[in-house]
Order: C-alpha cells, then structure tokens, then sequence
C-alpha cells in the first residue's frame, strides 16, 4: 500500500489510543479537511420549517407526504429550500433515512420511495440544486449568503450541500414522528461525497450510506487502481466543489494532509456502510474496500469492531455488513439502486 497520513497519530506525531485523544484527533481531521478540501462548513443559523403540502394519499395510504419549507435565517436575509418527508402512517417515532438527490421527483429512479416506507422508514429528500446549483456560480441560493472571503477556504458547493442537509435535520428531529436517534443519510456519487461530509460533522446522524462517492469521498486519493479518478481530474473538471487550496495537490497528491480513512475514520464510533459497483472502475470500488480497512482503528479505540470484512478484494454481489464499517460491492454500473438501498436498511436494523 502506497503511504497515507496515519489516523491514529495527531498533527504533531503523537499517537491516537483512547477515546478522548480519538474525540480530539476528530476534530483535528475536520479542520484539515476544511482546509484543505471541502472548505469551511458554515456556521449554524436558527431554522424553522413550515407543511406547505400535505396528503395522506401516499404509497397506497400507507404514508403521508409533507412538502415543508425550510427556512434558515441569516443576518443577511432568509434563504429557503424545499423539504419532501414521507412518514409511514403507523403509530410511534419512525428511524428516518435523509436523501440528498439529484431531482426534486419523487419517487425517482434512485429512490424507491414505497418501498423504504413498506419497510418502515421515514423519508426525507433533498434536492442539491435546491440548495446551491452544482456548477461554479457562487452567486446563487444559498451560495449568495455565505460571503467568499479569499482565504483559500472558503466553503465549496459539497460543504454548502452538506450544512443544509444539517440544517434540515434541525427541523426534523424535533417532529414527534421522527426517532431522532436514529437518524440515517445516504448520498450517491458526489452526494455520497456530501453524506460522507455531512455525517463526519454532524454526530445526530447515526448511520451514513456513500453510494459509489470514489475519488474524494470513500476511496483513497493515493489510488493505485486503472481506470480511477484522479485528484487532478477531479479538480480540474469540478474545482467549485472543493476549496481552492486543493487545488496545490491537483498535481501533488502525494503531499496532501489528509485521505479518505480520515474522513470515514472521523465519523466512529457510529456506522458506515460504503456501497461500490462491479462496473465503475471510475469511482475505484478496491480502493474505497481499502479505505475501509484504514478507516478500522478509530473504532477499535471505543471498543468496537470497525471494518470486519476481508483485505482481499471483494468480487461483485460480495461483502460484509456486519461490522460498523460495512462494505459491499453489487453488479452493475455507476448508479443508485434497489439493492444498495436494500442493503443499507438491512445495515441499519442489523445495528439499530
């Protein structure tokens, strides 16, 4: 394995082995992150969310649909984004998966909507381009109130996707239909970039799904596997989702601060499944399976037992759930489907 920053040392060399020195090493891994990658996650503003649509005519009646307008309130003004939650009619707080999506649909081609409903779940779907247009116009949406500052840091559109889905879940865990401990997001390609983003910051989510997020979410950026992704490809094709001081390691990879494990690494001691695809060389489904197997001992210092699957590269429609590091690579090609859905509720109630 070419060499990545250690997760278990902090900046200054020190070694990682308790759970409050792991707390701190968390923190740490954020700001690097932040400053070196996604840039800065906004600070939180009050919230408030109002039912601007309501019908009980959902997944057969077994449902009821909500349109809610979040609103999030800045000095600057009020910017506001649409929220769609479905909430099965059965009695009680329901575990909610949060979906950040590319369409307002729903049910969309990857959210198969009923069927997370009949297994019990609440929903709740954002739409990214709601948030901030993913392009490099910074201008617009929630974009227009986070002032730019030329730090080098300054936020990028995956940590503008990532605060308000937060900012949606400071509405939603406060519904007496929602259990807000457990509390699960799952995102696919950049937005399993932006789940894996989100979940790294926010601790209220309990269970995060990275749907073949590849280069920059799950997989190691010190790839060594053909036909991946690059660090210069990435940035060079889509630098408004990162902050400009990535940009020295577009070329320069090797003196990056951070990888991956980092990242999943800062989300123990909750749960992480990483889903891959049989047929996406691009998102480098063997190096996100490594990235797992780094990411291990920042469970291991709570006792837990981190990524339980094997070293040996997985073949498709194989993996392991069982650990609190879950990974599985299914057939197929670069997309979001039933069987990554299915598995990741079946991660969800096997550690609920």
């Amino acid at each position: 394995m070419r060499f990545v920053p250690e997760l278990m040392r902090f900046a200054d060399g020190s070694v990682v082995d308790t759970q409050e020195k792991m707390s701190k090493r968390r923190k740490e891994i954020l700001d690097i992150f932040q400053k070196n990658a996604y840039g800065d996650m906004p600070d939180p503003v009050p919230v408030t969310g109002e039912i601007i649509e309501e019908t009980n005519r959902c997944c057969s009646g077994n449902a009821i649909y909500y349109k809610i307008k979040i609103s999030c309130q800045f000095e600057t003004g009020v910017f506001s984004f649409p929220l769609q939650l479905m909430v099965p009619v059965k009695s009680g707080k329901k575990p909610l998966i949060i979906a950040i999506n590319f369409s307002n649909q729903l049910p969309h081609e990857y959210i198969p909507a009923e069927e997370i409903v009949d297994n019990a779940f609440a929903l709740a779907v954002i739409y990214h381009n709601d948030i901030t247009n993913d392009s490099a116009d910074f201008s617009d949406k929630l974009a227009a109130f986070i002032p730019r500052t030329g730090s080098g840091h300054d936020a990028g559109k995956i940590s503008m996707w990532a605060w308000s889905i937060s900012r949606a879940l400071d509405y939603l865990i406060k519904r007496e239909d929602i259990s807000s401990d457990h509390i699960a997001l799952i995102g696919h390609s950049r937005l399993g970039k932006t789940a894996l983003w989100c979940a790294a910051n926010d601790t209220r989510i309990r269970y995060v799904c990275s749907n073949d997020s590849g280069c920059m979410g799950a997989a190691y950026s010190r790839t060594w596997c053909e036909g991946a992704e690059s660090v210069s490809r990435i940035y060079g094709t889509f630098p408004y989702w990162f902050c400009e001081n990535m940009k020295q390691y577009a070329e320069n990879k090797a003196q990056m601060p951070f990888d991956q494990h980092m990242l999943i690494g800062a989300i123990a001691p909750r749960y992480v499944l990483v889903n891959s695809a049989g047929k996406d060389d691009w998102a480098d489904p063997a190096s996100e399976q490594n990235s797992c197997v780094g990411a291990s001992p920042a469970w291991q210092v709570y006792n837990k037992t981190g990524y339980a699957g094997r070293k040996k590269t997985y073949g498709v429609d194989a993996g392991d759930l069982t650990g609190d590091i879950g990974y599985y690579k299914r057939f197929g090609v670069h997309f979001l489907g039933r069987k990554d859905w299915l598995n990741f509720m079946s991660f969800i109630n096997d550690h609920y």
